[in-house]
């Protein structure tokens, strides 16, 4: 399908969200387990401990397959809750989280190196407020980690900014595999303006190669947004137009308050 040049400018609100949600669950799926690796089978109950204290949020596993002789994560049935002012229960649901990681990297300090990663995504929930661009709980629990190294840093909240790739632990991802099947985006969460804005099945695939803290950014979280709004406009061309309107709506809302 070919996209006329006007999509771009349509897209903007689409595309910043998709992103940003791309970037968030990477980030608290992928390199959140990097940084707890070495005590296997606990992970789960320490990642869970660790949402829970700076987020609000929980998480569950299924089943952990785990081998750290062989230097080898394997998750099943990962659920993350969202923090406990949504009304929305999921965050995130995962089939499998598999990655083969270099043992000695992780041993000897330095940057972490990963041989291959697989995030097989069943299904992810951005809900948000009357402006879910930039109060949402994917921006709670993206915000609420970051913090985990500040002392004293406050816990998830409404964010002004987006999450930073960056990581004070560098990494190299060498074969990153993502799928992406449903993506569920709720706006107005706990009012009665309270709206799906999407709820489809997208089933995606995303892969990248050579993944470092550095280019996190510009080799994942960019272009898996624009691949999902890619997916969006081929699949339902109307959200666009929805969204655009949308935001024509709220321009026009904010000029005559401004009028007054």
């Amino acid at each position: 399908m070919n996209l006329d040049p006007s999509m771009p400018r349509r897209g903007g609100a689409l595309r910043k969200l998709l992103t940003m949600l791309c970037g968030i669950t990477l980030f608290v799926v992928v390199v959140a387990v990097l940084g707890v690796w070495a005590i296997g089978r606990f992970a789960p109950k320490l990642l869970d401990a660790t949402l829970a204290s700076k987020t609000g949020a929980h998480l569950a596993v299924d089943s952990n397959d785990s081998n750290l002789f062989l230097g080898r994560l394997d998750f099943g049935g990962v659920v993350i809750t969202n923090p406990s002012r949504w009304t929305e229960s999921e965050f995130l649901r995962v089939k499998r989280l598999s990655l083969d990681v270099d043992t000695l990297s992780f041993l000897e300090g330095g940057s972490r190196t990963v041989h291959d990663a697989e995030l097989d995504i069943d299904r992810l929930v951005i809900v948000g407020k009357a402006n879910f661009l930039t109060d949402n709980n994917a921006k709670d629990i993206g915000n609420g980690l970051k913090s985990a190294d500040k002392p004293g840093a406050p816990s998830a909240g409404p964010a002004s900014t987006p999450p930073s790739a960056g990581r004070a632990q560098p990494f190299h991802i060498q074969h990153l595999r993502v799928r992406v099947n449903r993506i569920t985006v709720i706006a107005g969460d706990g009012t009665p303006q309270r709206r799906i804005v999407i709820d489809r099945e997208f089933n995606y695939v995303f892969e990248a190669r050579d993944i470092t803290d550095h280019n996190f950014d510009d080799k994942v979280s960019k272009p898996m947004g624009k691949l999902a709004l890619q997916s969006a406009v081929e699949q339902q061309p109307e959200l666009l137009m929805d969204l655009a309107r949308e935001r024509l709506r709220k321009s026009i809302t904010e000029k005559l308050r401004e009028g007054k």
